[in-house]
């Protein structure tokens, strides 16, 4: 019992909140804490954690002179969960302790009366501490900080803020003059030890979780009778209706559940078909609006919602001691995300936190199986730094300027090395980025120490945030010029280019254009599924290297010693049965290569980033030997190479030496090294925050800048995030020492296990659309068109018609004349022409304009409609226009040439624009 150490003021508190006896983590955590240590405090999601790390705060506060800020509360998320702040400011009344929050949204007013009256702690996000770090008025009550607690510290030790973080509470404690109390609160992780480092020094470890608390299951639902009529209500095939099927039995023997999936486009679908069987269920995702999540989080906890549907947005904040169920449709890629959320069931003293993986594909399975036994083992993956930043550095260089005014350099560096995430920067690293801060003239530089300058105070103001800002590209259905949604930045920059096939809304589509400066995509519907990139695969959760090689294991094993039932066993083995009776079986020690008619297929069990990281090496191989640009697809068993290319045993040559060299060339030709680029420029001051620079000019500064700290910046943050240098070179030296094998298909049909990977996302995808449903909507939209056609004989005479109502025997109303121009925009066209039959002088450009105008006419007389038919297609002049006439013999070849004639212009539009 740890109660008992708390003063009595707080015990009687406990008492009136109806806390009968602390939790396991309560009674860890306390003592620990009162004894003004360090900690690091883990257990899953309500159970207790904030009480285990604010009641002893609160004990030893009570017992110490009250000035300024005390406490500070440090939390990922600006809009704290609401019932959390609730639990928070509930005993800070009763105690008489004030809590206030500050974040970017907080008004004016009331940041000038926290300035003026501070509170004794303060909630706030790790944006608005840097903030606060350099306000003239509240910096000054900063320095009575004794504590400070960083909720959900898994959640930023990982990324840009994590160091961003690191190295604020680094000059805290240059405020302070003091070592002050750190408390790191995090969910279950992989790496506690790094977690604690990443805090501080000395810091104990509590830890109140243990792999027995938790029951996995693993299902493959097997179809049954009935699943067929909810194929028909739901409008899906029978193997989708068998999970939908199976989810409704789970919840009507569960009192609340959550639903877990990894994609908001899975939580809508998912949602709408539980809907429609009578499922009382609801939705969270970030896509939707904060009133909507807010009122959803109410019905649920209320019990007027028996389930909610819902992706990572649900991981962080909510605590609902109700739910004793959680199902997670699909694989959760990684232990710690399977953990973290089949801990949010079964709260309460010895009661067991249930989860239900259903599974849909073979991969699925598979990869749940060996997620689920590493769950159970309590193998978790370990968190991954992003080690020592250089515009994060850049940044916090220019805060500390601005809190000292001037300040000598090794006293700076040695304030920067204490922060874990820069304990290896090295002296040649710091003054890199000093000069060249000197440069920008953020900073003025000397030789022993540095300072503010009228600039600094700006930039840091407008980069007080590392998350990259994410625009919006348009998606444009070239045949129906239809807008048909929008997709993130980050998608279009790491996934597309023109010739890519992805899938949206549903549907499959084919990059025609693309448009970085006006953010569009100019697509047209394609029927081809195999290869095909689905649009939500940049929400995935990358899955691991070490759980791709245990799937690769159990692949070679040809067994499965997970408990789970027979039929999930037998579909899963099913599988690896039937495609070995003709193809070797890819694992951890065989890479098989299949060449098929127009691409080639690499099964290599290794992972989301190691995959990614052979693909982009291979790619840009490919795409030296062959003079072509080379579309990839990856997945974490798989890398397809859209190419023809006929000679795929020789492409694993490759010198591990060579593969970061290989690499910088294939990235920096990217659209996802501009945009890396970019944000990395942004947050070094060498692009204004509000800036959008067309892509030509963003390829300029990337030349200038090629060989600064902005570059290096930018590749180390595509090695660190997005790809697996280190373990691809350990790939690469075992393929070279034989202890991996590649074997080459012997057919040119795709294996069993290839078509897993063509097939992976049939669930979301509707029938095919077929190409003459295309040309049908093709030539509806241009029978809409509405043209001008004016007479070149008596230049009196003009109509504005909409294509369809265009006869072939059309004339000039005034003159009986046949000579019709079709002018599809004015522009004074008409004045044009008038001055030239005038007699005028005319310019070179206008002269042009007129031969333009004579050609429409000559076409409009050869060909009648047709010609106003061609003339009305986007990009398309009266040259290529007649062109696209004389090749087309009937209106579905018109069409077809006009179709090819669009493709072309959108791919091409940038040059003439």
């Amino acid at each position: 019992m740890s109660f008992h150490l708390l003063n009595e003021i707080i015990k009687e508190k406990i008492r009136k909140r109806g806390i009968k006896s602390p939790t396991e983590i309560q009674k860890l955590s306390i003592p620990v804490i009162l004894k003004r240590k360090n900690t690091l405090i883990i257990a899953p999601t309500g159970t207790g954690k904030t009480e285990a790390a604010i009641l002893p705060i609160f004990d030893l506060f009570l017992g110490q002179k009250r000035e300024g800020i005390s406490i500070l509360y440090i939390t990922p998320l600006r809009a704290l969960n609401r019932d959390l702040l609730g639990r928070i400011m509930w005993w800070g009344k009763e105690l008489g302790i004030t809590i206030d929050v500050r974040h970017g949204d907080t008004s004016s007013y009331r940041r000038r009366k926290q300035a003026l009256t501070p509170p004794h702690m303060l909630i706030t996000t790790p944006e608005t501490l840097q903030a606060i770090l350099v306000g003239k008025i509240i910096r000054k009550h900063l320095k009575n900080v004794r504590w400070v607690i960083i909720d959900e510290i898994h959640e930023l030790a990982e990324d840009k803020r994590g160091a961003q973080l690191s190295l604020a509470l680094e000059r805290l404690r240059e405020v302070t003059k003091r070592d002050f109390q750190r408390i790191g609160i995090s969910a279950t992780v992989g790496s506690p030890e790094k977690i604690a480092k990443f805090i501080g020094t000395d810091v104990q470890i509590v830890k109140a979780f243990s792999p027995k608390d938790i029951e996995i299951s693993v299902e493959k639902p097997k179809p049954a009778r009935e699943d067929r009529d909810i194929a028909q209500i739901i409008n899906s095939t029978i193997d989708a209706s068998s999970r939908v099927r199976r989810i409704h039995e789970l919840l009507s023997k569960h009192r609340a559940s959550l639903i877990f999936v990894n994609t908001r486009e899975i939580a809508e679908i998912l949602t709408s078909r539980l809907k429609i069987i009578g499922e009382n269920v609801g939705i969270h995702h970030s896509s939707l609006s904060q009133e909507v999540r807010v009122s959803t989080e109410k019905e649920f906890k209320e019990g007027k919602i028996k389930a909610l549907v819902c992706t990572s947005s649900l991981e962080l904040g909510l605590d609902i001691g109700r739910v004793d169920l959680v199902v997670q449709y699909g694989s959760p890629r990684q232990v710690t995300r399977l953990v973290q959320r089949v801990g949010r069931s079964g709260h309460g003293l010895h009661r067991k936190s249930r989860g239900v993986i259903i599974t849909a594909t073979y991969d699925d399975i598979l990869e749940s199986i060996v997620i689920a036994e590493r769950a159970i083992r309590g193998e978790l993956e370990a968190i991954e730094f992003e080690e020592k930043p250089y515009d994060v550095l850049a940044h916090q260089i220019v805060g500390i300027a601005l809190d000292f005014g001037r300040i000598n350099k090794e006293k700076a560096f040695k304030i920067i090395k204490r922060s874990f995430v820069y304990r290896n920067l090295t002296l040649k690293e710091f003054e890199e980025t000093l000069q060249f801060l000197e440069n920008l003239r953020l900073i003025w530089l000397e030789e022993s120490s540095f300072g503010k300058t009228r600039k600094s105070i700006r930039y840091y103001y407008e980069n007080l945030s590392t998350i990259p800002e994410e625009h919006k590209f348009l998606v444009r259905d070239m045949i129906t010029q239809q807008k048909i949604g929008n997709l993130d930045e980050s998608f279009v920059a790491s996934w597309l280019e023109v010739g890519s096939t992805f899938i949206f809304k549903g549907s499959p589509w084919k990059v025609v254009g693309i448009n970085e400066n006006e953010g569009e995509i100019i697509v047209e519907p394609s029927k081809e599924y195999k290869g095909a990139i689905p649009s939500w695969i940049g929400e995935e959760i990358p899955v691991p290297y070490e759980v791709a090689l245990e799937v690769g294991k159990i692949r070679r094993k040809g067994e499965i010693n997970f408990q789970c039932d027979l039929y999930t066993k037998k579909r899963a083995l099913y599988r690896i049965k039937k495609h070995e009776k003709d193809f070797p079986i890819p694992s951890d020690k065989t890479i098989l290569i299949e060449k098929l008619s127009d691409m080639i297929v690499i099964h290599a069990c290794f992972g989301s980033k190691v995959n990614q990281t052979l693909g982009r090496i291979l790619s840009f191989m490919l795409a030296a030997k062959t003079g072509r640009s080379i579309a990839i697809q990856v997945d974490p068993y798989r890398i397809i190479l859209h190419t023809t290319y006929k000679e795929p045993e020789r492409l694993f040559d490759i010198d591990k030496e060579f593969v970061e060299p290989l690499l910088e060339s294939e990235l920096k030709r990217t659209s996802l090294f501009r945009w890396k680029f970019v944000n990395v420029a942004k947050r070094f001051g060498v692009i204004a925050r509000d800036s959008t620079p067309p892509a030509s000019t963003v390829k300029r500064i990337i030349k200038i800048y090629e060989n600064t700290i902005v570059y290096k910046e930018t590749l180390k943050e595509i090695f660190n995030t997005n790809l697996d240098i280190k373990r691809t070179k350990e790939i690469l030296n075992k393929i070279k020492k034989g202890e991996i094998s590649i074997k080459i298909s012997k057919t040119d049909r795709p294996s069993p296990l290839a078509r897993v990977g063509f097939e992976s996302y049939k669930e979301i995808i509707p029938p095919e659309r077929a190409e003459r449903e295309i040309l049908v909507s093709l030539k509806r939209r241009i029978e809409d068109e509405k043209l001008e056609l004016f007479c070149l004989y008596c230049t009196e005479w003009s109509a504005k018609l909409k294509v369809k109502y265009i006869d072939d025997d059309l004339k000039c109303q005034k003159c009986g004349a046949r000579m019709l121009a079709i002018i599809k925009r004015d522009g004074n066209l008409k004045k044009l022409y008038r001055k030239f039959k005038r007699g005028e002088k005319l310019k070179k450009e206008e002269l042009k304009e007129i031969t333009a105008m004579q050609t429409s006419a000559n076409l409009f007389l050869s060909y009648g409609k047709d010609a106003a038919i061609a003339l009305a297609a986007r990009g398309i002049g009266p040259k290529v226009a007649k062109r696209v006439l004389m090749e087309s013999k009937t209106e579905e070849d018109l069409y077809r040439n006009i179709l090819k004639a669009e493709r072309e212009y959108a791919r091409t539009r940038k040059f003439w624009d």
